[in-house]
């Protein structure tokens, strides 16, 4: 009979609650995140946060000297238009004063002025009458002191001009530059927000997955405490969804892999155990007329074979020889563990050569 009885020991179905929460027996190594990963994780994303946090303070604070800036260069305006304004004023002040001086002029010249002496009425001394002398002193002289003096204000308001329009100037190159450092570290935070959003999307990932393996070995254990509270960590972080997704993997059938083709002994056990589905089940049962368990099935079915088995499932467990899943081959048997949450061999089925069975 060597080679005929094959039973895995790799995987051995163990069922919690109820029939169709199937779980592995052995948990393979996890190969998502481990609880060191996780932690990894979340420190990657409070530095993040924190780098975020700073990134909007700076944009907060850049933003608030940018709109000094604004109101600074916003009261400059005002200035340099006002003092436009007064040079335009005192430039019109001017031009009045020196109409005043060549009509004044034209007065000295006629009162007694000789045409070759015209333009010496500016330049020296002349006493040609007492009337003239008083006339040029106290108009010309009026004049030509007015003039002098809206030059010295016209001259000090173009360097106010020239001097609010360098700070202007300067103002402004500041807040362009102010605003090219807040369009830069606006980008510089939606690149931190991507990558934080990706991270915390990978957090996600790695407890839900996390809390899949801990909810399967608390499972295997029987602990169903344990399997709540990974499904209820799943939920804190993936909703409603993570939570069905831990169940999801709890209650997963996992494929077998074995071949479709048997050996003759296993396929004539097969091909009886087929002719009489439709038999009722009698616990205890072991025969067509009175009706089988599943021990009684897989008993009388490989005895058809011209095998003898042990008679119950956990006999047939522990009396024959254990094989890998991606061994099986049609005929084979596999067993139920712990369906009651007894800890013992409950139930067996035969693999029929496809898939889950």
């Amino acid at each position: 009979m060597t080679g005929l009885w094959k039973v895995s020991l790799a995987r051995i179905w163990v069922f919690v609650g109820v029939a169709s929460l199937v779980l592995p027996l052995v948990i393979a190594p996890a190969r998502h995140a481990d609880a060191l990963t996780i932690a990894q994780t979340r420190a990657l994303i409070e530095s993040l946060s924190a780098k975020l946090a700073k990134q909007e303070q700076l944009s907060e604070a850049l933003a608030e000297k940018y709109n000094t800036s604004k109101v600074v260069i916003g009261q400059l305006d005002r200035e340099l238009a006002n003092l436009r304004v007064q040079i335009i004023e005192k430039r019109r002040q001017l031009g009045t004063t020196s109409e005043s001086m060549k009509t004044a002029s034209v007065r000295a010249y006629v009162y007694g002025a000789a045409d070759a002496q015209f333009l010496a009425l500016f330049q020296q001394d002349i006493s040609l009458s007492d009337a003239r002398r008083q006339y040029e002193e106290q108009v010309l002289g009026n004049l030509h002191s007015l003039a002098d003096s809206l030059r010295q204000q016209q001259a000090s308001l173009n360097s106010s001009l020239r001097s609010e329009t360098s700070k202007r100037a300067a103002k402004s190159a500041e807040a362009a530059k102010i605003r090219s450092l807040l369009a830069q570290n606006a980008a510089n935070e939606e690149n931190t927000r991507a990558t934080l959003a990706t991270i915390t999307k990978k957090l996600k990932r790695q407890i839900i997955d996390y809390q899949i393996v801990v909810a399967k070995a608390a499972s295997k254990r029987g602990d169903t405490k344990a399997v709540a509270a990974a499904v209820a960590a799943a939920a804190a972080v993936g909703g409603q969804a993570a939570a069905n997704e831990v169940i999801a993997a709890i209650k997963k059938k996992p494929g077998v892999s074995g071949s479709a083709a048997g050996s003759k002994a296993g396929m004539a056990a097969l091909a009886a155990a087929k002719s009489v589905i439709g038999t009722p089940y009698v616990w205890g049962g072991e025969s067509p007329r009175y009706g089988f368990d599943c021990s009684g099935l897989t008993q009388w079915a490989w005895r058809q074979a011209g095998y003898r088995i042990p008679r119950t499932a956990a006999t047939q467990y522990y009396g024959m020889r254990h094989i890998p899943l991606n061994k099986i081959q049609p005929g084979d048997l596999l067993f139920y563990y712990n369906l009651d949450n007894d800890h013992q061999i409950d139930h067996v089925v035969m693999y029929a050569g496809s898939g889950p069975w």
